[in-house]
């Protein structure tokens, strides 16, 4: 059962990894456009910053959400270092169980936002406030997902990603 879920997630971690280099891709493409119709063409693209700022915050919600399940969310271990092995591993506990509970608070109010936003447009574009909002809504989704994965994960024993160390640690 473990490894099942272990799996599926895996596949969506590889989807929202391809459409994290999508939303890259384009933020480099809007960019670019803006370039060349400031100095040489103007091109029919209306607010082109408004389509680069929604790609720029689903971005960084859904690159938390990976950062999150590899490992790499940034946290203060000044102490953890010091503390013994079993004092360290329910302190992983305890802020695994936090972040989900406070994700899962944050993505039912951040539904509440996808909804008002439906019926805001945003202003020289085609897609509505909703947009920027439901990035927060599906990487609360993923991040209890991922969340739930390593609580699961090491409570059965396995060996999960840790941060990176730095040097001098």
């Amino acid at each position: 059962m473990i490894d099942t879920l272990d799996r599926l997630l895996h596949v969506v971690e590889r989807v929202l990894e391809w459409l994290m280099a999508l939303l890259v891709a384009g933020l480099v493409l809007i960019v670019a456009s803006q370039f060349v119709d400031r100095h040489f063409v103007t091109l029919p693209i209306p607010a082109p910053d408004a389509y680069a700022r929604v790609m720029l915050v689903w971005l960084t919600f859904v690159g938390f959400a990976l950062a999150v399940k590899n490992g790499l969310n940034i946290r203060v271990d000044l102490i953890d270092t010091h503390l013994p092995r079993p004092v360290q591993t329910a302190l992983e506990y305890l802020f695994d169980a936090t972040m989900l509970f406070l994700t899962v608070i944050i993505g039912f109010h951040g539904w509440r936002l996808v909804e008002i936003g439906q019926g805001q447009e945003r202003l020289g574009t085609v897609l509505s406030e909703g947009w920027p909002s439901s990035a927060l809504f599906v990487s609360c989704i993923v991040l209890v997902l991922f969340l739930v994965l390593r609580i699961v994960l090491r409570a059965a024993g396995r060996k999960l990603p840790r941060h990176l160390q730095i040097e001098g640690e």
